[in-house]
């Protein structure tokens, strides 16, 4: 009873003395930053990574005050063990809490926005690259947590004559999820793809919304998600209008029949443009871009800020100069050859 007594209170002592220790420590890391960036980094590795630091200390201690509560060797043994589990799994818990601060302090000074490439680099780099670590770590922690049951490390050793085959094996079953990360670490390490590139894949136009490590999901006009493996990235053509930028060239056709008068529809085209808000004030054209014996194609090449308004803006100028063409002129419509019966 008196050993049972003492090391509750040694117990006790320990954990309520590890617990206040890391929550001075943690309020004095806050303001110990001489820059402000530092200063601001640190408070939100504070306010995140608060619990899990005091899970850890707690543990830490348990671990080291185990021995002086005399208690009987088998079960001192146990207690030990499941004790450095629980620290095993908080502290990977910390380092992921504080990977995931550092990237959201480095998303707050760098904000994304669909004109800004870097930011848009940066982004689609930093995710990729916290999301690789985090899964990487995750497995370390893991496999250090089986590593400290002895019949794991026993099983491990007899492994090892058969380190051939198990590794084929475990290469062959995890290649599709290795293939996908690698790739996506390709994409965005080879200024392939960012978030929020205007793409075209498999014909359908959209934006891409996320690169995570083993597929992309790119939203099309029409608010659905595509998703799509990592891997069709790397291994099939597709088309990316923003790559080394945000601005966005649209195109749209009209079929007219020969008596239109192109100067005038340019003119029209200009007073649209200029009433938009879509329009970039880059540049804009009209040309004549293919004649059939009934018709001809008329192909209007615009610029916008970003695909959205990209998009937007065609479906604007369709709208506006259809509806100049069929009331000012509705003889320049594209007219259906008669046929004899």
């Amino acid at each position: 009873m008196a050993v049972t007594t003492r090391a509750v209170f040694i117990l006790v002592t320990a954990a309520g003395g590890a617990f206040l220790l890391s929550l001075l420590l943690g309020r004095a890391l806050r303001p110990i930053g001489r820059g402000r960036r530092l200063r601001s980094f640190l408070q939100m590795a504070q306010v995140h990574g608060q619990r899990a630091f005091s899970v850890l200390s707690v543990a830490l201690a348990l671990y080291y005050a185990l021995p002086a509560t005399g208690l009987p060797p088998e079960t001192l043994e146990h207690l030990r063990h499941w004790d450095l589990l629980v620290a095993i799994g908080t502290a990977g818990w910390l380092v992921t809490k504080i990977l995931h601060v550092a990237e959201e302090w480095i998303f707050k000074r760098h904000p994304r926005t669909p004109t800004d490439e870097h930011a848009r680099q940066l982004h689609t780099q930093v995710r990729v690259v916290r999301r690789a670590t985090v899964a990487v770590i995750v497995l370390l922690t893991i496999g250090t947590m089986l590593l400290t049951f002895r019949q794991v490390r026993i099983f491990g050793l007899s492994l090892l004559a058969s380190a051939g085959v198990f590794g084929l094996v475990i290469g062959v079953a995890t290649r599709p999820m290795i293939s996908a990360a690698m790739a996506s670490i390709q994409m965005a390490f080879t200024d392939a793809l960012h978030i929020d590139d205007v793409v075209v894949v498999d014909g359908q136009w959209g934006q891409v919304e996320e690169v995570q490590l083993t597929h992309v999901v790119i939203r099309t006009w029409d608010e659905r998600q595509l998703i799509l493996p990592s891997t069709y990235f790397v291994s099939k053509p597709f088309e990316n209008w923003t790559r080394f930028g945000a601005r966005v060239a649209a195109a749209v056709d009209l079929v007219l029949d020969y008596t239109a008068d192109l100067e005038e529809l340019r003119a029209e085209l200009g007073r649209q443009l200029t009433a938009s808000s879509l329009w970039d004030r880059a540049g804009w054209g009209l040309q004549m871009t293919d004649m059939t014996e009934q018709h001809v194609t008329v192909r209007i090449t615009v610029t916008a800020e970003d695909g959205p308004n990209a998009w937007n803006l065609r479906c604007e100028l369709r709208e506006g100069l259809v509806g100049y063409l069929r009331d000012h002129h509705p003889q320049w419509m594209p007219r259906r050859p008669h046929y004899e019966a």
